[in-house]
């Protein structure tokens, strides 16, 4: 049991550590901690985030499109004012490889958007804008992605990355599965740090919490069956794409497991998807790696959509995460910020990051609600087929 004074122990304990060198703070700093009656050995944590004013270059110069620099700026603003920033080292982006784009995206593609992106600010389709420096902007979070991946797998670090614009409705040719726009996506940094762990034989679970289904990534690893794509969204929105039935090309089947709910659907919704369906595949597929497609914008505050999560929600998937890192369950884990464009990016992520670090938990309280027959059916079979896990 943990009564107020061990709670208040360990807070001051925490806030030591937060106070030590860099140097010394990466490595892992034990604390006591009483649970159960028992005596157990928790790490602190640090989690090492990739912010780079160079966002700001990508950017329209109406102010009017809701993917714009105010959201990475609110985004850090709410960090800096959290529990979780003692506990957060910030770097800047690396130098853009972009022979590195090529593991992920076609090379037309790839000059497409170098091409385009010299022509200054326009519309490359109906939802998408580039500006002068948005080809070297995100080729330089791209290789964030890709140098994080390495590192937290080499160094046992927390990574997560905080680009502009998104990322994953860019798919190997760039619009991805028939979607009729990028939706203001251009480069897949979750995808580029999936393959790079890929590249050295681990196997890969994608969580993909974006309210939009994350149809690049999906499209970049349709035949990959080391790499377990899981996505829950908003289903009959952008891009039109992310059914339960799509699993997977030839050789992956099962590999790709799509959760679309219903517009309205709230934290009991998304406690019955993390409890009954996704803490089970990673029971069943034992990732060496994750990768986080973390989007805010199914948040109720957010403007963009119709679901209704609340910080519970994030809570439940960042301590799940934290407690699979803590375990040595697995060997790399690497975050990637997709949309959020209200209170989403305030309320959700720093929800996330506080559960992730350990700074809170989800207390429980909410009623896991299963999914309409519609959506549950077919989830069923799919997954007895695949995985064995009945739900």
């Amino acid at each position: 049991m943990v009564t107020e004074y061990s709670r208040g122990r360990l807070h001051s304990i925490n806030v030591l550590i937060s106070k030590l060198p860099n140097s010394i703070k990466y490595s892992f700093i034990w604390i006591f901690k009483f649970e159960y009656s028992k005596l157990f050995l928790v790490p602190s944590l640090v989690l090492n985030i990739v912010f780079d004013d160079i966002h700001k270059l990508h950017s329209d110069p109406s102010g009017r499109h809701p993917e714009n620099p105010w959201r990475l700026e609110y985004a850090l603003s709410a960090l800096r004012d959290s529990s979780a920033w003692s506990h957060i080292t910030i770097h800047n982006t690396p130098e853009a490889k972009v022979d590195l784009l090529k593991l992920i995206h076609d090379e037309d593609y790839i000059r497409l958007i170098e091409r385009e992106s010299r022509l200054g600010f326009h519309y490359i389709d109906n939802d998408t804008y580039v500006a002068e420096h948005t080809f070297n902007v995100a080729a330089r979070f791209t290789t964030a992605a890709y140098d994080s991946s390495i590192r937290s797998l080499e160094n046992r670090e927390l990574w997560l990355i905080m680009p502009r614009p998104g990322g994953h409705h860019a798919g190997r040719s760039g619009w991805a599965m028939g979607a009729p726009t990028l939706g203001f996506c251009i480069f897949n940094y979750a995808a580029m740090a999936a393959k790079s762990l890929l590249d050295r034989g681990l196997r890969v679970l994608i969580i993909d919490f974006d309210a939009h289904h994350g149809n690049g990534t999906q499209d970049i690893f349709w035949y990959e069956p080391r790499a377990l794509h899981f996505d829950i969204h908003e289903e009959d929105i952008y891009p039109g794409t992310g059914y339960v039935d799509d699993i997977g090309g030839e050789s992956a089947e099962g590999s790709k497991i799509n959760v679309p709910l219903p517009a309205y659907s709230g934290d009991q919704q998304y406690m019955w998807v993390i409890e009954r369906v996704l803490k089970p595949l990673i029971e069943s597929f034992r990732p060496d790696a994750i990768v986080v497609s973390a989007g805010f914008d199914a948040h109720v505050g957010d403007p963009l959509t119709l679901l209704r999560a609340t910080e519970k929600t994030y809570e439940a998937i960042g301590g799940l995460l934290r407690d699979l890192w803590v375990e040595g369950r697995i060997k790399a884990l690497v975050s990637n910020l997709e949309g959020g464009y209200g209170e989403g990016l305030r309320r959700g992520f720093t929800s996330y990051i506080e559960a992730l670090l350990g700074i809170r938990r989800y207390s429980g309280g909410i009623e896991p609600r299963e999914p309409p027959d519609r959506i549950l059916g077919e989830l069923r079979k799919i997954l007895s087929k695949y995985w064995g896990i009945g739900v």
